[in-house]
């Protein structure tokens, strides 16, 4: 569980192994600050622990808290324990106390809260082995009451009691506050909330005021901070979050990652582009010619060698967001971005969400669940799609190669990361333009909040960056890999094969020596494989799209990509070298268009909304296809539109 809100969206389970090898199901929850939160993350938590019902419900909770903010921590911490069930809890960030001037008295604060209390430090996997120890012992005390509940209260919840299965009394409790929230809590309960004239509000406030005047009194008496030290590590958010210096480090660090991405990367790239060729000239060496051979090298390993060049880029992308998440930067954008984004409709929690569409647009719409307000949220929802995700890196990579030279700028700064840079920021002043749109025409009933917890700076955990970057690569690999493969076997027989009686004409053309002694082997092929191409079943399809698309500059071909990339954005440049290399071979066709053409593409990927997961993910999160097909019609629109004007205006 993270610290803050916003870090886990949706349950995660996993694995725990014991010192004697048994295992217990560990469930990660969403961050939370209380069990009276509104965000649709923050409910998945209370759903769990509160119903008992759920099937997720717990018989032992890991609460870890941050031991350098105990004070904010401690009021849901105080409310899991009222819940009375089987607690160990966990003060993690313990190797942070010292350099922030902070002591505490652990043998004081467990007493004061009547549970023991375990030091941990996740970055320097200290004291863990004690932690799971506690836990194997399994004679866990089941933690006692931490305030009592409000006298005028003790009727109705005798009542609900008696209507419920809540065993809790503060269970029963949280069910009045929460009635209209949830579907498992019994409808009779609003009856007889309304029969006792009980206000719920002046409940929740009686709640916290009782809470904090103890936890106030307990942090007091256990915790004790320098506060020349705790002054002194506020000096570098006082810079992050200027409005100005904030303003320009932000767009600094990301002109940083932009060029880190496109320059690093171009080095195992080229490795990874040689070794393919390789790898494809000595499979189609070995084999007999013929069709074998070509659903090989043509099919299956044009696919692969597609997807995998861009992994490095693919990776050190995820790496960076990786690095800024971390360090605790990523929380600082939050902040200086909220008074910009409110003029959009959206609050700094937007940018969580609008930044992880960076690196996939599934994760970051549902880390939307974060924001209260519905029409923010929606409006987040919505424009997302429209942030650059990592599927269309390669689109882009491929292309603008295609159109920028590899130079640099007085010697540092690479063009083609420049230009790279260029199409994102047009994905985020269109996005920024569609949310204007929404907002003075969606009006909101719920009201907009902005409450964030900023996690202190540290140094990134480069373990952690190696890890993600190291999956999430995996991911790209297993997720996207095998839907490029099996697009392209796909294009392979739809490419290779068609109505025989056209292809038989154009074997016989070829095979007639008077006009094959015309021209070179290397041509000959090309243009045979060509012709065969034009006439196989997916020349036909390319066919019969390609008037609605040529006003785009594109061709039949190009349309065949635009349809596969559907699945998934990177499958065009899979699609783009398995037609090519089926037409003639990338050393003798060629995969060859325009720069307008070329230009006319980027424009495209830059606002259509090629993914239907995507699509799914955003009917899952609204409750709505009507908004998803919305959605995929205006970004289809304007993608259509923008690379209209830019052909027309380039060719």
């Amino acid at each position: 569980m993270g610290n803050f809100p916003g870090v886990t969206v949706n349950k995660k389970s996993g694995e725990l192994k014991l010192h004697d090898n048994s295992k217990i199901e560990l469930i990660d929850l969403p961050g939370t600050y209380s069990l009276s939160s509104k965000s649709d993350d923050e409910k998945i938590v209370q759903d769990i622990l509160l119903n008992t019902e759920n099937e997720n419900h717990p018989d032992l909770i890991l609460l870890v808290l941050d031991a350098t903010n105990l004070k904010r921590n401690l009021f849901l911490a105080t409310q899991i324990l009222d819940l009375e069930i089987p607690c160990v809890v966990a003060l993690n960030m313990t190797d942070e106390l010292n350099k922030k001037g902070i002591k505490i008295n652990k043998e004081q604060l467990a007493k004061q809260l009547g549970i023991q209390l375990h030091f941990i430090s996740s970055k320097f996997e200290t004291g863990i082995d004690l932690l799971i120890s506690e836990i194997e012992k399994n004679n866990l005390t089941i933690p006692k009451p931490f305030i009592a509940l409000p006298e005028n209260s003790i009727s109705l919840i005798n009542e609900i009691t008696k209507i419920t299965t809540f065993k809790n009394r503060y269970v029963a409790f949280k069910s009045i506050n929460n009635v209209k929230d949830y579907d498992w809590i019994s409808s009779d309960i609003t009856d007889l909330i309304s029969k006792y004239n009980y206000n719920t509000h002046a409940a929740e406030l009686f709640e916290i005021n009782d809470r904090y005047t103890k936890i106030n009194k307990i942090v007091s008496q256990s915790v004790s901070v320098n506060k020349i030290k705790s002054k002194s590590r506020n000096k570098l958010d006082e810079i992050v979050t200027h409005p100005l210096w904030g303003g320009i480090i932000f767009f600094a660090v990301f002109f940083v990652l932009f060029q880190t991405v496109f320059t690093l990367a171009g080095y195992p790239m080229d490795l990874i582009d040689k070794g393919m060729t390789w790898i494809s000239d000595t499979v189609s060496s070995l084999l007999p010619k013929g069709y074998f051979n070509s659903f090989i090298v043509d099919g299956i390993l044009a696919g692969i060698g597609g997807i995998v060049i861009f992994l490095p880029q693919i990776m050190l992308l995820f790496g960076m967001i990786t690095l800024l998440e971390d360090s605790g930067y990523l929380s600082r954008i939050s902040f200086v971005s909220d008074k910009l984004l409110s003029y959009f409709g959206m609050n700094g929690k937007s940018i969580i969400p609008l930044v992880g569409g960076f690196a996939c647009a599934i994760p970051a719409i549902m880390a939307a669940r974060n924001i209260e307000s519905k029409k923010e949220r929606f409006i987040t929802i919505f424009i997302t799609p429209l942030m650059s995700c990592s599927a269309r890196l390669p689109v882009y990579v491929f292309l603008v190669s295609y159109i920028v030279p590899d130079e640099f700028i007085w010697g540092v700064i690479n063009l083609q990361g420049l230009f790279m840079m260029g199409l994102y920021l047009i994905g985020i002043v269109f996005s920024l333009i569609i949310a204007v749109i929404i907002n003075a025409f969606q009006s909101d009933d719920t009201g907009s909040s902005f409450l964030l917890e900023l996690p202190d700076f540290k140094v990134p955990n480069f373990k952690n960056v190696i890890f993600s970057m190291l999956n999430k690569g995996k991911i790209f690999l297993k997720e996207a890999g095998k839907i490029i493969v099996v697009v392209s076997i796909v294009l392979w027989f739809l490419s290779s094969f068609g109505p025989s009686e056209q292809r038989n004409r154009i074997e016989e053309k070829y095979s007639n020596e008077q006009f094959s002694s015309n021209y070179s082997k290397e041509t000959l092929e090309a243009m045979k494989g060509s012709e065969l191409l034009e006439y196989s079943y997916i020349g036909y399809v390319g066919k019969a799209i390609e008037p609605a698309i040529k006003p785009l500059g594109f061709d039949w071909k190009i349309g065949i990509a635009l349809i596969t990339s559907f699945a998934a954005r990177e499958v065009f440049v899979g699609t783009m070298e398995t037609i090519y290399s089926i037409e003639g071979g990338l050393s003798g066709g060629g995969i060859e268009f325009s720069l307008a053409t070329a230009f006319s593409l980027l424009i495209f990927y830059v606002f259509a909304l090629q993914c239907m997961s995507t699509l799914a993910i955003v009917k899952q999160e609204t409750g709505s296809w009507k908004i998803a097909l919305i959605q995929f019609i205006v970004f289809t629109g304007i993608a259509y539109l923008g690379s209209f004007i830019t052909y027309q205006m380039l060719a």
